[in-house]
């Protein structure tokens, strides 16, 4: 099982290797569109965490009173 995970993120980085435009709000820059896939994911993750986190809190302090 760790081979085909090994040879699928070997796959990935190999097949997203080009150069990407990315238009920010204030700047643009060039960077690798594996990097771009990177970054998303973990914003993705992070803003999911922190909103599972809110969720959490506010269900904790109406479940109180």
């Amino acid at each position: 099982m760790f081979g085909v995970l090994a040879v699928y993120a070997i796959l990935i980085v190999l097949l997203n290797r080009k150069q990407v435009e990315v238009s920010f709000v204030f700047f643009s820059a060039e960077i690798s569109l594996l990097v771009l896939i990177l970054l998303c994911v973990g914003i993705g993750f992070a803003a999911g965490f922190l909103f599972d986190q809110l969720r959490a809190r506010r269900k904790r302090s109406t479940s109180a009173t």
